[in-house]
């Protein structure tokens, strides 16, 4: 084995390929099982962390081949970037190796680690990826004048400063869904001129076109789409656009030193790795990121600007997860985990510490998000349509419709197992997960909410649906969503309105469904010194529904806060955290005993 790249003993039996056509931006999604993605150990700088390799069968040894770098997205994995992106397909085309560098911690270092206030110590990303580029180049006889990027998400923020370290120089760089930082422009003045290609949604809620979008304690700023353009633009030193589409959209065919800049504005779009093909329901805007890309790396002369076209729906934005074991050759369980309010699904990743799980048992996680950082729990199903803030929602998107959904597109990149499927969540994601317990348990085999309770509204629904099992996890001392259930200021004046049931109400209402007695088994967790003043008594009913048991985890003197998550939700804000125990790996143990075949579905 080679120097650098040390395969360690994780493989995945099999590789998910897209069986796409290229010749034209519509792309054509037949999955089918092909060659391995290895995951190889690597070390650098005193950090270990896996590369992903996959070699085409069109790969032949001895000729100088073209590299593909694949960089993740936020919170993404390797494995899960090679399925959605579909990039087997241009590799077997054009016999390129491709190769995805892993994250540590879920953010790439493009720079703005402590700008940003990135947690954990900055590491050296550009070093690590320019040393499995070398490792590749010794293993494969790579052509040093054909070595391409592609960044998806913070993976682009990444392959951009790659660009402007200028420590190698690259063929093409591909840009999805990502704006350039102020602080990354400061270190890009000596960069050589590169093709680049950006491809970003116009209705991206974390990207907005005009720029900004960084909280308010952050010292940094992101460019806007039109600065973002410019500024390659005079990198490159592009003459007036050779084409112009709509949504700003703009190809740069004459620049320095043969380059080019083409930016591509999706119509309606969201944050997204955009795909088309008749397999995929949501975000449908007649758009093919990797057939764009393959056609701007191997084919510049034929590159156009596609016609993007929206379906008419909001498009929606998720995260997913893969884990290095990933194998495509087996359905793997998934589990769908819902954000609060207000909040993203970036937040929900670093909050819940669920990849890590994830990554020990061998599941896939999905991230979704709510539209305006809100899921509708329940607002169509209730007479005042309020929330916990007391407001109208403005937004009764059918979110049951859009998870069930969900399922369906991620089915065209991952081989999922569909009697394995499972929500949680957290705060107004955990009032969500009440409301697909009570209205999707023939897609989801079990929940698990955390910081939550059972909205009134939804009490009738919930005593009609048939049983489900269920976890609830909830803090005596929960600031946000008290124990005793929810009420909110009455607009008419008089007595505050209630509009949810007390956490016990809500455990007892699923549990009388359920069809369990009220007598079961209760334990309380031995303290570990790491939480003082909090305590963790668990309780099981007992006799419900086979396939439909309901676990309580009651967190004596715990906040609005995710057990065993450390560090990252400020007391004052939140209340304590209790440290006894993971939350994230008892909602695994809870959901790993329950398919859809144990509760009579086929």
């Amino acid at each position: 084995m080679t120097r650098t790249l040390r395969t360690l003993t994780r493989f995945a039996a099999a590789v998910f390929v897209a069986a796409l056509t290229f010749g034209s931006a519509q792309a054509q999604n037949t999955p089918r099982y092909d060659r391995a993605l290895e995951m190889r150990g690597d070390e650098h700088d005193g950090v270990s962390r896996f590369v992903g390799v996959y070699v085409p069968a069109s790969h032949q040894r001895g000729t100088p081949a073209p590299l593909i770098v694949a960089l993740h997205g936020r919170f993404s994995s390797p494995q899960a970037f090679h399925a959605l992106s579909g990039l087997a397909a241009v590799a077997e085309e054009h016999g390129a190796v491709l190769i995805y560098p892993e994250t540590i911690g879920g953010f790439w270092n493009d720079g703005g680690h402590d700008i940003l206030h990135r947690r954990g110590e900055a590491v050296d990303d550009a070093g690590f990826i320019d040393q499995a580029i070398d490792a590749a180049i010794d293993d494969y006889g790579i052509d040093p004048n054909r070595i391409y990027v592609v960044g998806y998400d913070g993976g682009a923020n990444m392959a951009f400063s790659l660009v402007c370290s200028s420590r190698r120089h690259f063929a093409g760089v591909a840009g999805v869904s990502a704006l350039l930082w102020d602080y990354q422009t400061a270190h890009c003045p000596n960069a050589p001129p590169t093709p680049l290609l950006m491809i970003n949604g116009r209705r991206d809620e974390g990207l907005p076109v005009d720029g900004g979008g960084a909280p308010q304690n952050i010292n940094a700023r992101r460019l806007s789409t039109s600065e973002t353009i410019a500024f390659w633009r005079n990198l490159d030193g592009c003459s007036a656009p050779s084409d112009t589409g709509n949504n700003d959209s703009q190809l740069f065919a004459s620049c320095n030193g043969g380059s080019a800049l083409a930016y591509v504005g999706v119509s309606g779009g969201n944050h997204d790795w955009f795909h088309s093909g008749p397999g995929y329901e949501l975000n449908r805007q007649g758009v093919d990121a990797t057939a764009l890309l393959n056609t701007f790396f191997f084919d510049r002369a034929h590159f156009a600007l596609p016609n993007p076209h929206s379906s008419g729906n909001r498009s929606r934005a998720w995260i997913v997860y893969a884990p290095p074991d990933y194998d495509p050759a087996r359905p793997t369980p998934v589990v769908v985990l819902l954000h609060g309010r207000p909040s993203n699904a970036i937040s929900m990743a670093a909050i819940s510490g669920m990849n890590d799980t994830a990554a020990q048992h061998n599941f896939i996680v999905v991230y979704p998000e709510g539209l305006d950082n809100e899921w509708n729990a329940h607002f169509d199903q209730a007479g005042r349509s309020i929330s916990l803030s007391g407001q109208r929602s403005s937004h009764p998107q059918d979110d049951v419709g859009f998870l069930k959904t969900l399922m369906d597109d991620l089915a065209v990149d991952f081989n999922i197992d569909r009697s394995r499927l499972y929500v949680g969540g957290f705060s107004n994601g955990g009032f969500m997960t009440h409301r697909m317990a009570c209205s999707a348990g023939d897609t989801f085999a079990a929940f698990a909410e955390v910081g939550s309770a059972l909205y009134i509204e939804l009490t009738r629904l919930c005593q009609r649906s048939p049983p489900t099992p269920m976890l609830f996890m909830h803090g005596s001392g929960d600031p946000s969503v008290p124990i005793d259930g929810v009420e909110i200021v009455n607009p008419q004046g008089g007595e505050p309105i209630r509009i949810t049931l007390s956490v016990q109400d809500s455990v007892a209402a699923i549990a009388r469904r359920n069809h369990c007695s009220m007598s079961g088994t209760s334990t309380t967790f031995a303290e570990s010194g790491r939480s003082p003043g909090t305590q963790v008594v668990r309780f099981e009913p007992h006799g419900c529904d086979e396939g439909a048991d309901i676990v309580y985890y009651l967190i004596n003197g715990g906040g609005h806060t995710w057990p065993g998550a450390e560090g990252v939700m400020p007391e004052e804000f939140f209340g304590p955290t209790n440290m006894d125990f993971r939350a994230s790996d008892a909602i695994w143990d809870f959901f790993s005993a329950h398919t859809l075949e144990r509760r009579g579905h086929h």
